[in-house]
């Protein structure tokens, strides 16, 4: 970095031209008379004085003839200590040798002038630099005329030679430093004028690279203008942000994030940029992975609270909904059949069927539901349901499939898995309902390893695995990323009426199956929705399942029903009378264990709620197989999530508030099969 001249370093040189001129006046003085030689001498001697500058003179030898007291004082001699002495005995040792070499065809009359820097030494031992300017006064008077004395100009030049070596010192520790600092250091106008090793490594270019090049050529486009911008107004003295987080772009094409300070300097009367860069690409990027995980976490929170919450309403609303479902199913079956009565209780059927559908998908996004889990054919289920969809779908879209061979199973719940297809189905079309287009549903078998984990599905809980995948691709308007950030929140939409839970449900259902969703969409180019659920090792062959019907059906024998809700034991009661059932009644689970306990050896199977006081279920259950472990019991809750933290509902019979009573007798039948035949009884009256 070059350095801008200063009056100091020019102060030397200054010297020398004042010496020449003095040089040129006295040998004008020599040709006048005395009187006028002893003015200008005068003059002279106060010129040079002014300027710093001794005036002395020595014969053709070398040796002192005249010298000023000012030289005098300066070397801390007297004046009959330095006249008919040689000049090179004021200076330093290492300098006579260089002295004599060069100053001597000076003084045998070979050149014109000459001049040198050299140290001389105090009296006291202090070392001084002069400036010694030497020149004779006239020139041989004729080709053998003797020659005039040699003018000697001195000047103390200790203090510019300081100063000099102070900046040179200086400037190299300014280059060390700049080199070695772990840092960016680069000085700019509009372009760039140094550049230090340290920017060398952060933007991957060498000096010479960018060098002269405009100071926005490594800097990533998205910060350009900010910099063309705060560049000129700090170099006007506008007061802008001097520190803030620059984005450069590597010679390799990486993006860099840097801490950027930026200072107006001022150099020989210019006013520059000087610039440090510190590469927090590393802090950037652990940043910004810990704001993804605390969102993570945030979600993780507020699916926790969701499902208390809904947890909570799904116990409380189910329960009233069985009491209302089973009874309006009982009146269904016992009207007239076409008649006004039984429409009315259809209709109340199918409503809370619906209301509990709500509830489910609640639990569902809250990842608190528990599914009917069996072997399923995923291209079955697919096709099925989204057959069904297409007569909804606006005649412009199309829906094409295209189904892997050979797939292996998975369980999974298969209403919830319909339920998946059946959101992403609608939503696909919904987002090119005005100018149609194609929607494509796409299986396959995919093996997930620890790296697409980590890239693809960050915070989704997968295991590296076989999965089946399930693709539900449009070629609608697309998402940015702000919408794709907010798309599973409950009750989000893009839509004007848009409305309910919607892909917050998949959501739920997906990492309910210990599956993943995947996204990928780009706007003005479509959507596609990638569903991963855990493959099982064989391929299943689906059955279709032989619906029973209750006809001809009648059971036999005694039954338990223990619930808190007396409206729902009395529904459920009677309707397993009806069936030809005795049928034991308990408001709690210690009412309902002591039941059990009593008529252990008569009991065909027992209908227990999980959440009861007293005693809950499932204190109940542990309590009951401890006693006849071969007694079926079936478990049922208003909320799914009862119970199945501990594991108790995995494997065992479960029947899922609100139910109808159909349900109720294929869950009671699937447990007492269809034998009607008599079993013993411990003889008590049951009446």
């Amino acid at each position: 970095m070059t350095g801008i001249p200063s009056l100091t370093f020019m102060l030397p040189w200054i010297a020398v031209g004042v010496a020449v001129v003095v040089v040129l006046v006295l040998a004008g003085a020599f040709r006048r008379s005395r009187s006028e030689r002893d003015h200008a001498l005068a003059v002279l001697e106060h010129v040079t004085g002014v300027a710093g500058l001794l005036i002395a003179q020595a014969d053709l030898e070398g040796r002192w003839q005249q010298v000023p007291n000012g030289l005098c004082v300066l070397l801390g001699l007297q004046e009959s200590e330095l006249l008919g002495q040689p000049i090179y005995d004021c200076l330093h040792s290492d300098d006579r040798v260089r002295f004599q070499t060069e100053g001597g065809d000076l003084f045998k009359g070979g050149q014109r002038s000459w001049s040198m820097q050299a140290r001389t030494l105090r009296s006291d031992g202090s070392e001084l630099w002069l400036q010694l300017n030497a020149m004779p006064i006239v020139a041989r008077n004729g080709h053998d005329g003797p020659l005039l004395p040699i003018q000697v100009i001195i000047r103390d030049i200790s203090q510019a030679r300081a100063v000099a070596q102070s900046l040179k010192d200086s400037e190299e520790k300014f280059r060390t430093l700049s080199d070695h600092i772990n840092c960016g250091v680069f000085l700019y106008t509009d372009v760039f004028l140094y550049i230090n090793p340290g920017m060398e490594a952060i933007t991957g270019y060498m000096a010479e690279e960018l060098l002269g090049q405009p100071v926005w050529k490594p800097v990533h486009p998205d910060d350009q203008a900010m910099v063309r911008e705060r560049g000129a107004a700090r170099r006007h003295g506008v007061a802008v942000p001097d520190r803030y987080v620059l984005k450069l772009l590597h010679k390799d094409g990486r993006t860099l994030y840097t801490d950027f300070i930026a200072r107006a300097v001022m150099l020989g009367g210019k006013v520059y940029g000087l610039g440090t860069a510190f590469d927090i690409t590393d802090r950037v990027v652990a940043a910004e992975d810990r704001l993804r995980m605390e969102r993570h976490i945030l979600e993780a929170q507020k699916l926790e609270s969701l499902g208390l919450l809904a947890g909570g309403i799904a116990h409380d609303f189910n329960n009233l909904l069985t009491v209302i479902l089973g009874n309006a199913s009982i009146i269904v079956e016992e009207a007239p059949p076409k008649s006004l009565l039984q429409a009315c209780a259809t209709t109340v059927v199918e409503t809370c069927h619906r209301a509990s559908d709500l509830t489910r998908q609640m639990l569902a996004y809250s990842g608190k539901g528990r599914f009917v889990v069996e072997a399923t054919d995923l291209n079955t289920t697919v096709k099925g349901i989204a057959t069904l969809v297409e007569s909804t779908l606006p005649k412009a879209i199309t829906l094409r499939y295209e189904l892997g061979q050979d797939l292996p199973g998975l369980n999974a719940d298969r209403s919830q898995l319909q339920q998946v297809v059946l959101n992403l189905v609608t939503n696909a079309g919904e987002s090119m309902a005005e100018g149609g287009g194609v929607i494509t549903l796409r299986t396959g078998f995919q093996r997930l390893e620890e790296i697409d984990i980590v890239t693809a599905y960050a915070g989704q809980e997968l295991i590296p695995g076989p999965y089946l995948f399930l693709d539900v691709t449009d070629n609608g308007g697309g998402m940015d990323e702000a919408t794709k950030a907010h798309i599973f929140e409950p009750f989000f939409t893009t839509k004007a009426t848009g409305r309910g839970l919607g892909l917050a449900a998949i959501q739920g259902i997906v990492r309910g199956h210990k599956g993943g969703i995947w996204i990928y969409s780009t706007p003005g180019k479509g959507t596609m929705f990638r569903v991963l659920l855990p493959a099982l090792d064989v391929p299943v062959d689906m059955m279709a399942a032989s619906s029973s019907k209750l006809d001809d059906w009648r059971g036999s024998g005694l039954l338990l029903v223990v619930d808190d809700e007396e409206s729902i034991r009395t529904m459920a009661a009677a309707a397993l009378r009806r069936m030809g059932f005795e049928v034991l009644e308990a408001s709690d689970g210690r009412e309902g264990l002591d039941a059990f306990r009593q008529h252990t050896s008569a009991l065909r199977a027992v209908l227990l709620d999980l959440v009861m006081p007293v005693m809950d279920g499932e204190a109940a259950l542990k309590e009951m197989m401890r006693i006849a472990p071969t007694v079926p019991v079936i478990l049922s809750s208003g909320y799914e999530g009862d119970g199945q933290s501990t594991g108790i509902i995995n494997g065992r019979p479960f029947l899922q508030k609100p139910y109808t009573i159909t349900e109720l007798l294929e869950k009671v039948r699937s447990v007492v099969g269809d034998d009607s035949k008599e079993i013993h009884r411990d003889g008590q009256n049951l009446a």
